[in-house]
């Protein structure tokens, strides 16, 4: 019925931009004005890929009006040479505001909007070429070598994500708009590949629900870190599953995979459709292949740009050994199996708290949900295919560790949920009778009318 329909659309809209303007509201909080978490090491990469590819970034702090530079000098003795001349001409152009690193050689001025390019001017005029270079824009957090830090353990489709937000403006809530953005592009996935295999809007609206209100996806989607990216875009892959789009599925998980390489777990799911679907070889491996591959070097074509192609494959081959060694007693590390029980939330921030915690009701649902999956099957074969995503992504976690990645992480698992709530929406609008829960809310609507009538009849009297 029409109504049902509108219905429906209403209570997703409402509930996608409530959750969006609530994670806005949270992330945009005076506490967060600085780094949180691991972002001391994605924001930094991303600002340093656009600092080599000459694009200058601006930051403008808004109770001063003034402009961020970072002037990092070439080494220490370069610093230990020019540092104090170069605060001297901060000092001739007002500068508001100074943050000595001490981790690295480099120096951070806020300056009057008007003074700002005379002050890098007159720097260029007094210090010698080659002995510093200016990072317009944000401070940088005090780590070793953060200057010049780029992430190439990771593929680089998640930091171009985060850089869209620094274009804006590179400050701390434009970091993490994208995250709030994949947050609601999520939800709307998942309700779409919902409601695909089971052509229920209650399906849709349930797995909705474990979606919105997954602990791991709101955690990750308030931080500039890959994961709630790793996690929208499984989610397109198990959208187009859903829809029976196997070479958009394809370049979907390469984009994945683009984020992070465990976004690419559920690859083996592709190649069974595509051993099962695909009638000539070439088409088999434009599916299998060719269209992943150009999914996940795309995104990448920055970082090849910043660092020259040869470097950034050479970097990229020489990550699986990082991605296959144990980090070190890492008091936070949880392997795989502990997602299921949520015994390590990974802490992001304190005060307010931010955790990176699982649903254990969601994930031992899809063990249950095993015992079930021939029947759930026959009722809607599609339930199959985020049935399938959900568990190899897990096994592939599982061979990581059995390699040697024994360092593992509860943020991890945000890349779970999507195929997680796709399969509890469809398993819980079939295996529950429904009809138990109508015919109690009748039952008691009839007891309420029942003592309504006897208090009347006592009032009465």
């Amino acid at each position: 019925m029409q109504w049902r329909r509108i219905a429906f659309i209403l209570i997703v809209a409402v509930t996608i931009i409530g959750s969006m303007w609530y994670l806005y509201d949270f992330a945009s909080q005076p506490v967060f004005r600085d780094y949180v978490g691991d972002e001391v090491w994605y924001v930094p990469a991303a600002r340093n890929i656009l600092h080599r590819l000459g694009v200058d970034l601006t930051y403008v702090n808004e109770t001063t009006g003034s402009r961020g530079v970072n002037v990092i000098f070439s080494n220490q003795s370069m610093r230990i040479k020019y540092q104090y001349q170069v605060e001297k001409i901060a000092m001739r152009h007002g500068a508001t505001y100074e943050r000595e690193y001490l981790k690295f050689p480099g120096v951070y001025f806020e300056l009057p909007p008007d003074e700002f390019e005379p002050f890098l001017e007159e720097v260029g005029r007094e210090i010698p070429e080659g002995a510093y270079y200016t990072v317009p824009g944000y401070w940088y957090p005090d780590k070793d070598n953060i200057q010049n830090y780029l992430n190439t353990e990771h593929p680089f489709l998640g930091k171009d994500l985060i850089m869209l937000g620094m274009l804006l403006e590179d400050k701390p809530i434009n970091w993490r708009v994208p995250g709030i953005i994949a947050f609601a592009l999520i939800e709307i996935l998942v309700v779409l590949a919902t409601y695909r295999v089971s052509g229920s809007y209650l399906a849709a609206l349930i797995a909705l629900a474990f979606t919105v209100a997954d602990p791991t996806l709101q955690a990750m989607s308030v931080v500039a870190m890959l994961d709630i990216h790793v996690a929208l875009f499984v989610a397109l892959f198990v959208f187009f599953l859903a829809y029976d789009r196997d070479h958009p599925a394809a370049f979907a998980i390469g984009l994945a995979g683009s984020t992070k390489l465990s976004g690419a777990f559920g690859w083996p799911i592709l190649l069974g459709r595509a051993l099962k679907r695909e009638k000539s070889l070439i088409s088999f491996l434009v599916t299998i292949a060719v269209l992943p591959a150009v999914g996940f070097l795309l995104p990448n074509v920055p970082a090849m740009a910043a660092i020259g192609p040869k470097k950034w494959f050479d970097e990229f081959l020489g990550s699986f050994r990082w991605h296959l060694s144990n980090k070190g007693g890492h008091p936070a590390a949880s392997p795989v199996w502990e997602w299921f029980i949520n015994k390590k939330a990974f802490a992001l921030h304190y005060n307010p708290d931010i955790f990176a915690q699982t649903d254990p009701f969601l994930l031992l649902a899809m063990v249950l949900f095993i015992l079930a999956l021939p029947w759930l099957y026959r009722k809607k074969s599609g339930i199959l295919a985020s049935f399938g995503v959900f568990w190899s992504t897990v096994a592939v976690f599982l061979l990581q560790y059995a390699l040697g990645g024994t360092t593992q992480f509860s943020f991890y698992a945000t890349a779970l949920v999507p195929p997680a709530a796709v399969v509890m929406g469809v398993a819980l609008n079939e295996l529950l009778r429904w009809e138990a829960f109508r015919e109690s809310i009748w039952l008691y609507l009839e007891w309420l009318l029942e003592i309504k009538d006897r208090i009347r009849l006592r009032l009465g009297r």
